[in-house]
């Protein structure tokens, strides 16, 4: 059964002078498995040190190639600087897909489902915040015959776990994924970590949730 892997590594280090400040790093892993036809695209769309990418999966019948389902996922990882920092992204070894990825993912415009989680944490030093830490992923799924599903397994203060599975008319499963999202920051000397905020929105196609937390 053919699998795609699509895996992503981000590194952000902000420093003031030659002392770090915070390190910041997002772990994202998408796996899919289907006995149809699976192709992947990157829309890489980083800059200075924001890491932003939109990754989509089409699964299609191989026989006509019509297409079965989709699933969009949009990763950032950012530093706000609130003082006197200079941020760098972490470019090296940091990104690997099976089968290699094509260019031009975009977003699904409109979802069947969807799950949006946006993480942050600020930075202190003597108390005050002086930057913030950001995570943010958009899963997105479509299905053009039978259905798709969402399912949150696993979320907390540092990872989120989804499932999507597609099915056909008749109920029978042909795609499942799982994709993860995990964080995580630590303080250099003289600053400290504040406390995680982490809102989740999700739409199952019948009504829209929020969590703050």
């Amino acid at each position: 059964m053919p699998t795609t892997n699509d895996n992503r590594s981000i590194k952000i280090t902000a420093k003031t002078a030659s002392t770090t400040a915070s390190d910041f790093s997002v772990d994202f892993a998408a796996t899919f498995t289907t006995d149809q036809s699976a192709s992947l695209e990157i829309n890489d769309k980083s800059s200075d040190a924001c890491d932003l990418t939109i990754h989509e999966l089409t699964v299609s019948d191989p026989a006509t190639g019509d297409e079965i389902g989709r699933t969009s996922i949009r990763v950032k990882a950012d530093a706000k600087l609130l003082g006197d920092f200079d941020a760098k992204l972490d470019r090296e070894a940091r990104a690997t897909s099976e089968p290699p990825a094509a260019g031009g993912g975009s977003q699904v415009r409109d979802p069947s489902t969807s799950d949006l989680r946006r993480w942050t944490q600020p930075i202190k030093e003597s108390g005050a915040n002086v930057l913030r830490n950001i995570a943010v992923t958009d899963i997105r799924s479509v299905s053009a015959s039978g259905s798709v599903s969402q399912t949150v397994r696993a979320n907390d203060e540092r990872s989120l776990v989804l499932d999507v599975a597609f099915t056909d008319r008749g109920g029978s499963t042909v795609a499942s994924g799982t994709i993860t999202l995990t964080t995580s920051a630590t303080a250099g000397a003289g600053f400290e970590l504040g406390p995680v905020k982490i809102t989740d929105t999700e739409d199952d196609g019948v009504a829209e949730r929020r969590t703050i937390r």
